[in-house]
């Protein structure tokens, strides 16, 4: 089992750049809005209270202006197809919410935000155990290309090659031991490739979530459950 861990943050930001506001569509409360409904609230305070230890690698953006976890390029995107390529015009529920992004603004917000971060994740995942955390709605969103999947409480995203069956398996079931209904692939597949040695995704429903302090229970339950996984194999 590889020493390091990383956990992957990319979606908890709610952060407007002062110099990308005038790209948006809407007015600033309904950007705010869609910055927060867009987020997966409370990963990096997950990450932080459940693995003290890890390299925990965010992304100081919200999603809505740069989401580094799509493809830089939108013919390679499927999310493009509903205005949430790597940089959205859509809102999650397909209204207008921002200008297309060309030319040199594209690119500087690329190299700022999207490049800078895999050049750092890459740096840190290479040959650890990666963590890729975030959270989904319990109800479908009509952005959603795959909506017809099972929404289970904890989603295992994997890929062969990149993520042990064995290790799968044991967290498959760690979480449904400790009382969770876990699904595999669904309703997102797969982990992204940062050259570590093993990686998995871990998708939360977010009625589980709870509220990141000591006495709600939901968090205290999914903070324990994550902190006495298992990690690698």
């Amino acid at each position: 089992m590889a020493s390091k861990l990383v956990v992957h943050v990319p979606h908890a930001s709610t952060v407007i750049p002062e110099n990308a506001w005038t790209e948006f569509l809407v007015s600033r409360q309904e950007v705010e809005a869609e910055a927060v409904a867009s987020a997966d609230l409370y990963t990096d305070e997950m990450a932080r209270q459940a693995w003290p230890h890890a390299w925990i690698v965010e992304v100081e953006v919200s999603r809505i202006v740069v989401d580094v976890e799509r493809y830089d390029d939108d013919s390679r995107e499927e999310m493009s197809e509903v205005g949430r390529g790597v940089m959205y015009t859509c809102d999650h529920l397909m209204r207008p919410l921002r200008r297309p992004i060309i030319g040199a603004r594209r690119e500087e917000l690329l190299e700022q935000y999207y490049r800078q971060h895999w050049k750092r994740l890459r740096s840190e995942a290479a040959d650890a155990v990666l963590v890729d955390l975030h959270t989904y709605p319990a109800a479908p969103w009509p952005i959603e290309r795959h909506a017809h999947g099972a929404r289970p409480e904890i989603d295992i995203g994997f890929t062969e090659g990149l993520s042990p069956p064995e290790w799968v398996d044991a967290l498959t079931q760690h979480f449904r031991k400790n009382g969770y209904e876990v699904g595999h692939n669904t309703p997102y597949v797969g982990v992204i490739d940062a050259g570590a040695c093993c990686a998995v995704m871990i998708e939360i429903r977010r009625d589980l979530v709870g509220q990141p302090n000591g006495t709600d229970p939901k968090w205290k339950r999914l903070i324990d459950a994550l902190r006495s996984m298992p990690v690698g194999l």
